[in-house]
């Protein structure tokens, strides 16, 4: 399609044979922009549609239908209905003396559309349904199509939440107390390892296949039993006894953990820690008494009541060592993950959801089921909603993956991820000023194309200078275009050049690229198309 002439308004108002003795020939259109421009899946038209005196006879009705021709087909806007002063039936009526007409419409972008021509048939009716004179406009009264926010399909992609898998780590506790200045384990201090919760968590994880990382041991005596380097001492030994105790333990287990211990001395944190939920008479003067450094006999100088309840409650329970195992935990299968995400996703953490979501299922439906599971069962967390969005984007239902988005910025406040992938949907919904919100000071391609579309091109280079994607052939190609709304012809050859010299298939592209209509007669711009 051969494109004659453009400029800021075209006025066309040439006509076939057929309408000429009705009127109808002698309207004038204008298309602003008077270059078709993609946006949000759509082609726009803004029409405004002057007709002068006697256009049309006061008893005839009309319909002027403007269509777009393409490579592949022809669409039609809906169209225009009008009836002279005194026709029958609905429409807008023309006055005899002339007037204008505003009108917006838009139909699906299709691929062909790149290059168009937007004609204006026109009919008129006599009575109502009577055709009497048809026609349709000779010239085009717009051409082609500028599809540069497309090119958010060659920007960056959606970003993802990714899970923090990691091996699972298990820590079990237990302690063991002795008499006073004693470091014999009791019986019954073993029976509490032995046969109590720790024996059937370590009976557990052998079961299921977990690493024994290590054994941390760590023994304490109380303040008021002897000085400094006698609880030093005691509280070494208690160490060395249980940790031979738990050796032997483990070897009956076949299982060899290595074992650490220490001796942690008078263990003051822990008594400030139990006299603070403590309260009884004269527990604030044995408080004082040990914290001066008083020993056990000078305590019973407060009385026998309260002493002994000291010592029952408060002495005893620091007499003692702390036997913490830790255990990494056997990874779950892909088949294990995948089948409890999908049937009982409540026996899954958040990271083994997420993780499933993100590299085991390939369903869509089956990962939303699970997204959505997520959500149920860790509604504070963002990234499920996030993740769910971009299964929506992918599968082009926009509205619905922009809720997702939104969900999951409630949820997380700032996460730059969210904003990035509401930008996108933003670009592709054709709400440039809200896109360019979402990217706020945030330097990507697509960030940059942005705020081309929405009106601010002075900023383009410097976002793209910013980028990740700066050195890209489609970044260079973006520069060009923006040079050339700004009229820049050097700058739109230079940036051209390089994006071209990147990637080649550029070329064909520059060549019908209506952005570079005002370029075409360039010596420069022609040798690096043809």
């Amino acid at each position: 399609m051969k494109i004659k002439t453009f400029c800021a308004i075209i006025l066309i108002s040439v006509f076939n044979y057929g309408c000429t003795i009705f009127g109808l020939d002698r309207i004038h259109y204008k298309v602003k922009p008077s270059t078709l421009t993609y946006q949000g899946g759509n082609v726009g038209i803004n029409l405004t549609i002057e007709y002068p005196k006697y256009t049309l006879h006061k008893k005839l009705t009309a319909e002027l239908i403007p269509v777009l021709k393409y490579r592949g087909g022809e669409k039609a806007f809906k169209p225009i209905l009008l009836k002279g002063e005194k026709a029958e039936g609905s429409g807008i009526i023309i006055n005899r003396s002339g007037g204008t007409i505003e009108y917006t419409a838009s139909i699906p972008f299709e691929a062909g559309m790149f290059e168009a021509e937007l004609h204006v048939k026109g009919k008129q009716f006599l009575k109502g349904d009577r055709e009497v004179g048809s026609c349709i406009t000779k010239e085009p009264i717009a051409l082609g199509t500028i599809t540069t926010p497309l090119l958010w399909e060659k920007g960056e992609t959606f970003s993802y939440g990714k899970n923090n898998l990691t091996p699972i780590t298990l820590t079990k506790k237990a302690n063991i107390y002795f008499a006073y200045n004693s470091f014999n384990i009791r019986p019954a201090e073993k029976d509490s390892i032995s046969k109590g919760t720790f024996n059937s968590f370590v009976d557990l994880q052998i079961k299921n296949g977990g690493t024994f990382k290590n054994v941390e041991i760590t023994a304490w005596s109380a303040p008021s039993d002897f000085e400094e380097g006698l609880n030093n001492e005691l509280s070494t030994k208690r160490a060395g006894e249980v940790t031979k105790y738990i050796q032997t333990y483990f070897k009956g287990k076949n299982v060899t953990p290595p074992v650490t211990n220490k001796g942690g001395g008078t263990d003051m944190n822990g008594f400030n820690a139990i006299v603070n939920g403590k309260n009884f008479p004269g527990l604030t003067e044995l408080i004082k008494k040990v914290k001066e450094g008083a020993k056990n006999t000078e305590l019973k100088s407060v009385g026998n009541e309260a002493y002994n309840k000291f010592e029952k409650e408060i002495l005893t329970p620091l007499r003692k060592a702390e036997v913490k195992l830790t255990v990494i935990e056997k990874p779950k299968s892909n088949s294990e993950l995948s089948d409890l995400a999908k049937n009982n996703p409540k026996q899954l953490t958040l990271e083994e959801l997420l993780y499933t979501t993100e590299t085991i299922l390939t369903d869509d439906a089956e990962k939303m089921s699970v997204l959505q599971q997520t959500i149920n069962h860790f509604p504070n967390d963002w990234r499920a909603y996030n993740n769910m969005g971009i299964i929506y984007a992918n599968q082009g239902k926009l509205d619905d993956a922009l809720l997702q988005f939104q969900k999951a910025e409630k949820v997380s406040g700032t996460e730059q991820a969210i904003k990035i992938n509401m930008g996108n949907i933003y670009i592709q919904k054709g709400n440039y000023d809200l896109a360019v919100k979402a990217f706020g000071a945030y330097n990507s391609f697509n960030a940059a194309l942005a705020n081309l579309l929405a009106g601010y091109p002075e900023k383009v280079d410097a976002i793209i200078d910013g980028s990740a994607e700066k050195e890209k052939a489609v970044s260079y190609y973006l520069k060009a275009i923006t040079a050339a709304r700004m009229n820049n012809i050097q700058k739109t050859i230079d940036h051209l050049k390089i994006a071209i010299a990147k990637d080649p298939e550029l070329k064909t592209k520059a060549k019908g690229d209506l952005e570079f209509f005002g370029v075409r007669d360039n010596e420069d711009f022609k040798t690096m198309v043809h």
